[in-house]
């Protein structure tokens, strides 16, 4: 049985090494010659870069093929498998003419003729995106627009101390923001109420940097308003009943100052569309921005969350709960998702979601003075993300909690 299998096993071994394949090239055969070059047919420039399409040589010795070119003093490299007949180099900060050579890459890693070709950047995303800093409620804020190519790009927002003993002044960074957001505004809080020098500027991942805008700004001062004399204003035509007629649902779990918990504002499904709902403050204020966070690990851009809503303001309301002229317009906000709609959820819409999202009230043409002095706030919700771009006659709202800021006017 033994001298059998040993046979057997010979047979095999010698079927095997005899299937040598016809034309095989050998990775490591050095006497393989370099692959045919490519033949360049399109260039088409973009913001930062260029796309290069080329014409794949019919050469069985072809693995990949390398653009080689240089940026910010360096050489760089991009690859591109034998199947794709396009190249992108990306990551130039001006728009000066630049040298790219393609090389075609053999199996034994032996390069071409390098074939050339001159692209010519268009302007990239740190010098042609918009962004400007202002004074803000308890610091400054930096806004960003126009990032119409969605780049990945840094806000970095530097001040200066003035801490040095010559008194010449000393920058440092204060605060980085990172975003692939077309328009998003973002906050530095904390800050006291007096003058500062600040900068700011924008990075991208390949450390090209646009100018820096440099302003002397005084932030606007800025408490969270209590929530001690927070009540259920309950008016006429306000909706307000929980989900299920359960009263864990209640409107008061709107400050119960938890973030997002188990605690939550949740309407019944029944609820009509739009719908709207009052906080008596207890007390005269002027709001600045508002907090809110949804119910926890739920709604993630979607549902029963609020979508597009419209905050108004009274010192006197009448108590038929109509509205008449004793309610003012404070603001009307839509839901960011910073990758924007119709896209995938990203890290940053999770943390945006989950943890950063605030609604900052400006004044507009329409809303000369967001800032007027209130003792009562009504919140009417125009559309959620189930309801939205529909004529849906009821529909569901849920909240986890929501923070008011601003200043005292008692």
């Amino acid at each position: 049985m033994k001298k059998i299998l040993y046979i057997l096993y010979v047979l095999v071994l010698f079927t095997i090494t005899g299937c040598k394949e016809d034309h095989r090239i050998d990775h490591i055969d050095d006497s393989v010659p370099p692959p045919t070059p490519v033949t360049i047919e399109d260039v088409t420039n973009k913001p930062g870069g260029a796309i290069i399409k080329y014409k794949i040589p019919n050469d069985d010795n072809l693995q990949s093929v390398k653009a080689v070119y240089i940026r910010n003093g360096e050489i760089c490299e991009s690859k591109a498998s034998r199947y794709v007949d396009t190249l992108v180099v990306e990551g130039f900060g001006n728009t000066d003419p630049q040298e790219v050579k393609l090389y075609s890459v053999g199996v034994n890693e032996k390069l071409s003729e390098p074939v050339s070709t001159t692209i010519q950047p268009l302007l990239p995303p740190v010098q042609s995106v918009i962004f400007d800093i202002e004074a803000a409620f308890g610091g400054v804020m930096v806004s960003l627009e126009e990032n119409h190519s969605n780049a990945n790009l840094a806000i970095v927002l530097i001040a200066d101390t003035l801490e040095s003993l010559s008194g010449k002044e000393k920058w440092v960074d204060l605060q980085t923001f990172h975003t692939k957001s077309a328009a998003k505004k973002f906050a530095r809080r904390g800050l006291d109420a007096k003058p500062v020098h600040f900068g700011v500027y924008l990075r991208d991942r390949w450390n090209n940097v646009s100018d820096t805008i440099f302003k002397t700004l005084t932030a606007l001062e800025e408490i969270k308003i209590p929530t001690d004399k927070f009540r259920n204003a309950a008016l006429p035509t306000d909706y307000y009943l929980p989900a299920e007629g359960n009263n864990a649902y209640r409107l008061e779990n709107l400050w119960s100052g938890d973030g997002y918990d188990d605690q939550n504002y949740a309407t019944s499904h029944s609820a009509p569309m739009p719908q709207w709902f009052t906080i008596e403050l207890g007390r005269k204020v002027s709001i600045s921005r508002i907090q809110k966070w949804p119910r926890g690990g739920y709604e993630l851009y979607s549902s029963s969350g609020p979508r597009v809503f419209q905050v108004w303001g009274s010192d006197n309301p009448n108590p038929d709960g109509s509205w008449d002229d004793s309610w003012h317009l404070l603001a009307e906000f839509e839901q960011l998702k910073p990758s924007g709609y119709g896209e995938g959820i990203t890290d940053e819409d999770k943390d945006y979601w989950y943890n950063k999202t605030e609604f900052e009230l400006l004044p507009t043409e329409e809303i000369s003075d967001p800032y007027r002095t209130v003792t009562h706030l009504r919140f009417k919700i125009l559309s959620t993300f189930n309801t939205y771009g529909t004529e849906a006659e009821m529909g569901q709202l849920i909240i986890g909690e929501l923070v008011f800021w601003g200043q005292l006017k008692d």
